[in-house]
């Protein structure tokens, strides 16, 4: 089966930039329980943030604004693939951002 991480984590993407998205997040995530919630949360936001700035570029995207992140992560709560949403929500609202930078 290959990669032992992807055929693990059905919610995990397959494509960049969304899998590094993700991956930060989930990284992260894993330590939340020796943390306190308004640590977790800041490191989360924190990590998507800078696997962004590595990755969007790379993908030909423009990178984002923390408030861009944050705001991603609001939309993606209470979903059940919370950090496949976060990170697809994310991507997709930089490709708009790209595309009406383009247009104008």
């Amino acid at each position: 089966m290959g990669n032992t991480k992807a055929s693990s984590d059905p919610f995990r993407p397959q494509h960049e930039p969304h899998r590094t998205i993700y991956d930060a997040f989930v990284a992260e995530a894993q330590k939340r329980p020796c943390r306190a919630l308004e640590v977790w949360i800041q490191a989360e936001l924190d990590s998507v943030y800078q696997a962004a700035l590595g990755s969007f570029p790379k993908s030909g995207l423009p990178a984002p604004t923390r408030e861009q992140v944050a705001a991603a992560e609001r939309y993606a709560r209470g979903s059940a693939d919370y950090g496949a949403t976060w990170a697809c929500t994310l991507v997709n609202d930089m490709r708009r951002a790209a595309q009406q930078k383009a247009m104008v």
